[in-house]
């Protein structure tokens, strides 16, 4: 039954399409966290000068001079120089905060993306697998014929689709382990081990990033955490290009007109 739904050429396009964005994605990615990193580290120090200029100047100015009253530093003497020189290692440090959680909530988004295809690969290898998930769900009797029976038995797979997208990334893993009816801990991807704890802390993390809860979060984390994450999307699409004899094939490309 809804074998129209399978097609096993549509997978292996999906196969060479996501492996290539999943290395494309995490170079990228990584490439422009440690392009921040060596930009910072040489422009620290002009920005701290600027800095220092621009603290002075204001203490200096009648208008903004009120606003440093009482104040135990001084523009007439160093003592200014050690204020300026922390607000800006703040400042940096913020700014690669920043930068570090945009890496993170992007890369979990795009891991999101690529459970959800692998998911939808696996409908289109074996969509009889996908019945169970719906087993229990309520069909009107009145479908007696095997055309309608199968139309209703359709619309109900594709609302447990639509769900499940809506759902959180682990429950989309849990679903794809119960898809691939076999231990999800190790694949061939080497150096790697599926940590569900890990990925929930990441999960959690990222929820804090993405709603401002958690402003210490640094380069060296997040760089950490980008190689586990795109490392737990090649180790995915690896169990499932194993579970289903997959291989990878370039989409033909469309004709265009002369």
């Amino acid at each position: 039954m809804l074998e129209h739904l399978q097609d096993k050429t549509e997978a292996s396009y999906l196969v060479t399409e996501l492996i290539t964005r999943i290395f494309e994605e995490e170079s990228d990615v990584l490439a422009k966290l440690r392009y921040i990193r060596r930009t910072i580290a040489y422009a620290k120090d002009p920005v701290a000068v600027e800095d220092a200029q621009q603290l002075r100047r204001l203490m200096l100015s009648p208008d903004s001079a009120k606003y440093f009253k009482g104040a135990q530093f001084s523009p007439h003497d160093a003592s200014y120089l050690a204020v300026a020189a922390k607000n800006t290692e703040s400042q940096l440090s913020a700014v690669m905060s920043y930068v570090a959680a945009s890496g993170l909530v992007f890369a979990h988004s795009f891991l999101e993306f690529v459970i959800e295809t692998l998911l939808r690969m696996t409908r289109l290898c074996d969509i009889a697998a996908w019945l169970a998930f719906i087993a229990n769900k309520t069909i009107l009797v009145s479908t007696v014929l095997e055309s309608e029976f199968e139309s209703a038995a359709e619309t109900k797979l594709n609302d447990f689709v639509a769900a499940l997208t809506k759902g959180s990334l682990l429950t989309k893993i849990d679903t794809l382990a119960k898809l691939l009816k076999r231990s999800i801990n190790k694949s061939g991807v080497q150096d790697y081990t599926y940590d569900p704890d890990r990925l929930e802390q990441i999960d959690t993390l990222r929820h804090e990033l993405a709603h401002h809860r958690k402003k210490d979060y640094t380069l060296d984390q997040a760089e950490s955490d980008l190689v586990y994450l795109y490392g737990t999307a090649l180790h995915f699409l690896d169990l499932v290009v194993h579970r289903y004899d997959l291989y990878g094939a370039y989409r033909p490309k469309l004709a265009t007109g002369a």
